[in-house]
């Protein structure tokens, strides 16, 4: 039974990564993931495997995206069909990467999650302006649209993140998408694929880790706050946060790595 001051660390970091999901449309596991691997330990003797880690960061992640869609309501600036096709594509993908995620090692994991963590930062810099309502829509390709979300999905399963800090950089970047559409369609994207890997991985480890239910509490509580709070940002200051958020995760993880932590 973890003791009181240890809840109230878990709850604290769902509550983190649920605000920062609700308030630019990640599902949290790229801050989650790495405070269970690299901070939990310092406020507490508890060690918690990569594996694991995935698993509750992606329990997590399905929660804090579904009090993100209530709050945004995606379905008002996206076409339901375009919103089940990306799930769809996503949701696939997410069912291969957490099957798969038992038989990756921790570091494996580690250089993955940074490598998608660079690729996302790096969308993020050479971003082009963004569409404006009245102005001559993009053509997009739907075969396109698939093969990148079912390729977020996989690494996705395997990471324990929900993917949205990968997923915002491409609808706005490759596909066109405005910030405020891509915000949205981010967290039902995540949704489904977050809660298929999380099923996925509970099932092959046999179980859901204890604490995961304290960090759900903080992340439920922290997502709705988030959430209304996009808005007042507009898309600027939404690429300036998660472009900072992205460049302190990547440098933790090469720290982390180099050091020679969260392996196994």
């Amino acid at each position: 039974m973890a003791s009181a001051g240890l809840v109230g660390v878990f709850l604290l970091l769902g509550g983190v990564s649920g605000f920062l999901s609700g308030l630019l449309g990640i599902g949290g596991g790229v801050v989650l993931l790495p405070a269970l691997l690299f901070l939990l330990p310092l406020f507490s003797p508890v060690h918690i495997s990569p594996f694991l880690a995935t698993e509750i960061s992606m329990v997590q992640v399905a929660f804090a995206a579904l009090i993100g869609i209530v709050a945004h309501r995606p379905s008002a600036h996206v076409p339901l069909r375009r919103l089940f096709f990306w799930s769809a594509s996503a949701l696939a993908g997410g069912a291969v990467g957490a099957a798969l995620s038992w038989r990756v090692s921790g570091r494996s994991i580690l250089w993955i999650f940074l490598v998608e963590t660079l690729l996302a930062f790096t969308l993020l810099l050479f971003r082009p302006a963004e569409e404006k309502p009245e102005g001559r829509r993009r053509k997009r390709s739907l075969w396109g649209e698939f093969l990148a979300l079912f390729a977020i999905g996989v690494s996705s399963g395997i990471l324990g993140v929900g993917g949205g800090f990968l997923l915002y950089p491409v609808l706005t970047l490759l596909f066109g998408y405005p910030s405020f559409v891509a915000v949205g369609s981010s967290l039902a994207v995540m949704f489904p694929m977050a809660a298929t890997a999380a099923i996925t991985k509970a099932l092959v480890s046999g179980g859901i880790p204890s604490e995961t239910l304290p960090i759900v509490a903080g992340a439920l509580a922290g997502s709705f706050l988030g959430s209304r709070f996009t808005r007042r940002m507009g898309g600027r200051r939404i690429r300036i946060f998660q472009g900072a958020l992205l460049l302190l995760t990547a440098l933790r993880l090469i720290f982390g790595l180099v050091q020679g932590k969260g392996g196994g």
